[in-house]
């Protein structure tokens, strides 16, 4: 249920009055889509925090040449 509604945005009714060989064809199509998208990404770092330096920035071109301070967390 949460990767139909999620990703195409199906509501509950519709969800249960939902043919069941269409709910295994969306689910196995998303699961194909997200696959392919992460083996697109894989040579992209994450967004995690271990990533989100500033040499790492710098070393793949994401560094910021000016910096807002109004944007600017601490």
């Amino acid at each position: 249920m949460f990767l139909l509604g999620y990703y195409y945005g199906m509501t509950y009714s519709e969800y249960l009055n939902f043919p069941v060989a269409y709910k295994r064809w969306l689910i196995e199509r998303i699961n194909k889509e997200i696959t392919k998208a992460t083996e697109k990404q894989a040579d992209i770092p994450s967004k995690a925090p271990h990533h989100n330096v500033p040499d790492v920035r710098a070393m793949t071109g994401k560094a910021k040449q000016f910096v807002n301070p109004r944007t600017q967390r601490f």
